[in-house]
């Protein structure tokens, strides 16, 4: 029988260390996920280009390539060892891979989980695509999954005083053990993960 995530009362630690540490959630940050872009035709008008010999009449396009451009939740995977810098105080470099948050009813609605997957979701935790999270105590962040396979890599500043809350010891745990079933295809049980929380 698959082994049972931690109680939700033990995900979150508001608070627990002043710089960033992995698992940490974050709003409003950028999701640079590379969609196909759409590619935009302007019309130019006929004008005269000075540089051009006179009467030349410059007539062209410019374009212009958009895409979808989302803002949302994210928690952070870059280990906390990673980023620290070593033998000093502060931070090694400023990269941070993050993965997206979505809540879990959007997820459902969007086809991603049956009904019954997400029940299963939030009795064991057990998709190697997805972290199951309960809401924060403060509402901010719904009952959510983490998307595992959709990562995203910022600049520290995107992330700087964003924070919603940090995960606990508990909620660390299972995020180590959720990241080495994902990237390394096999099940560690939580209780012999110690992550360090400084």
């Amino acid at each position: 029988m698959a082994e049972h995530r931690p109680a939700d009362d033990e995900y979150y630690g508001h608070d627990r260390t002043e710089l960033l540490s992995q698992g940490d959630l974050f709003r409003d940050v950028p999701l640079g996920y590379p969609t196909v872009l759409n590619e935009i035709d302007e019309e130019e008008e006929e004008h005269a280009d000075p540089r051009e010999p006179e009467g030349w009449l410059a007539v062209g396009k410019r374009r212009f390539l958009s895409g979808p451009l989302d803002f949302g939740p994210v928690m952070l995977i870059t280990p906390t060892c990673a980023m620290s810098a070593q033998g000093a105080s502060g931070y090694a470099h400023p990269v941070r891979t993050l993965v997206v948050v979505r809540p879990l009813v959007q997820v459902v609605l969007d086809g991603f989980l049956r009904d019954d997957q997400a029940a299963d979701l939030r009795q064991r935790d057990r998709f190697a695509n997805y972290m199951y999270l309960p809401a924060t105590p403060d509402d901010e962040l719904p009952e959510s999954v983490a998307l595992l396979y959709y990562p995203v890599t910022v600049h520290h500043d995107f992330i700087e005083g964003n924070r919603i809350t940090q995960l606990a010891y508990e909620g660390a745990r299972q995020l180590q053990r959720k990241l080495g079933v994902f990237y390394a295809g096999f099940e560690v049980d939580r209780a012999e993960l110690d992550p360090p929380m400084d």
